[in-house]
């Protein structure tokens, strides 16, 4: 099964002042549109572009009159959108501020100019939203000679770049935890009728709103009233594929089981890699302790055995947030030095002898120096959505009715 955590929370410690980790904005959705070159410019340049109705720069913190120029990307937190965007890309952005429980917590919107073609198109864009901090990323006008190459650059920043970001798809078998294959083959609402690859920022939008206690699994599509159906056999094959959908179940249309496109299992990653919840999870406890660790403690502290007790302390408290919010399971969060890595970088090093550590408790191996190693091992268990319910209900005398809802 998958592990890892999330959320916000300062804590001060007495002895040493170690920084607690802080817990991130979790719901952050960045859109990569198409403009004119033109338009570009004169937001990204003219401090007069903008008026009250703009969502960039200082007009979305109330101030009606913005004299700057945005920059782009620019963040997005409601449906106050400038006059310039086109229609296609004023309605991606109202799409996806639709959310679920609550709208994402921000967009931040990057504009690429129209007129680049094949599919290394996105590789600039990719670039520079890539600095940006964000969870689910959406291209309305990608192209399924591109997807390839999008899976590529999500593994890459995800395994190697310490960027936990995931991207919805257009209908892209990825097989990858960072990868949402959004299936659906056409979708319609009251005033349009949108492709699967126009849709992600709707879809991306709805995951973002989803707070980390439930699970995006039959989220409602109030403005949907039409889209591509199938047989609930067929409904469950998609989701065994590992595909996300919308589908009607003969009263309104709603997402399926909340997965995400990978199928293929291994040891290190089990079921619990395809659930959308855990992976956000798992992305937030890892951002969430990296951050911090690099802002209040990597170069700050001296690598004493103390120090070390401290460090483990302030993760311990975190993962004790976690459990009392219902995202892992209580009283089973634990941070520990690790022992035996502690063993082996002594050996390793030639510090100490085979026969020497033998002869020593895991208490002294423990407060060994690692010059600059700090080796921690820990558990948790999240905790998933309701989602499957069985109950054999007795319906007369000495008879059952099992039925699954």
């Amino acid at each position: 099964m998958a592990k890892l955590g999330m959320p916000n929370v300062i804590v001060s410690f007495k002895e040493a002042g170690i920084a607690a980790i802080e817990r991130s904005k979790r719901g952050i959705v960045a859109l990569i549109l198409e403009e004119e070159q033109s338009i570009i410019d004169e937001l990204t340049t003219n401090k007069n572009a903008i008026v009250g109705s703009a969502i960039c720069g200082e007009a979305i913190c109330g101030i009606e009159t913005a004299s700057e120029a945005i920059e782009n990307p620019c963040n997005i937190y409601s449906r106050r959108y400038t006059i310039y965007l086109s229609e296609n890309n004023k309605d991606y952005i109202t799409k996806c501020l639709l959310g679920y429980v609550t709208t994402p917590y921000r967009i931040k919107v990057y504009l690429q100019a129209k007129g680049k073609e094949g599919t290394d198109k996105w590789q600039d864009s990719l670039k520079k939203i890539a600095t940006e901090r964000f969870d689910y990323l959406s291209i309305p006008t990608v192209e399924a000679d591109q997807l390839e190459t999008l899976l590529t650059w999500v593994k890459s920043y995800r395994e190697n770049k310490y960027k936990k970001m995931k991207i919805v798809m257009p209908g892209y078998d990825g097989d990858y935890e960072g990868v949402i294959n959004f299936s659906n083959k056409y979708i319609k609402t009251a005033t349009k009728t949108y492709t699967p690859a126009e849709y992600t920022a709707r879809i991306a939008g709805l995951i973002a709103g989803t707070p980390l206690t439930i699970s995006a699994t039959y989220a409602p599509l109030n403005e949907v009233i039409d889209c591509d159906k199938y047989d609930l056999d067929e409904n469950d094959e998609k989701v065994n594929n590992g595909e996300f959908f919308i589908w009607y179940d003969g009263t309104k249309y709603k997402m399926s089981r909340a997965v995400n496109s990978l199928v293929t299992t291994t040891q290190g990653k089990q079921e619990g890699y395809q659930t959308i919840k855990i992976v956000d999870i798992m992305d937030m406890i890892y951002d969430d302790i990296r951050t911090t660790a690099q802002d209040s403690y990597i170069g700050k502290y001296a690598n004493t055995y103390d120090n070390k007790c401290l460090l483990i302390t302030a993760i311990t408290g975190y993962l004790k947030e976690l459990e009392g919010e219902g995202l892992l399971q209580a009283n089973y969060s634990t941070v520990e030095l690790d022992t035996e890595a502690i063993k082996n970088y002594q050996l390793q090093n030639g510090l100490y002898t085979k026969d020497e550590l033998a002869d020593m408790s895991d208490d002294e191996i423990n407060q060994l120096d690692t010059k600059k190693k700090v080796f921690l091992k820990g558990k948790i268990k999240i905790i998933d959505a309701m989602e499957d319910i069985e109950l054999p209900l007795i319906f007369k005398k000495g008879a059952y009715f099992y039925g699954k809802i």
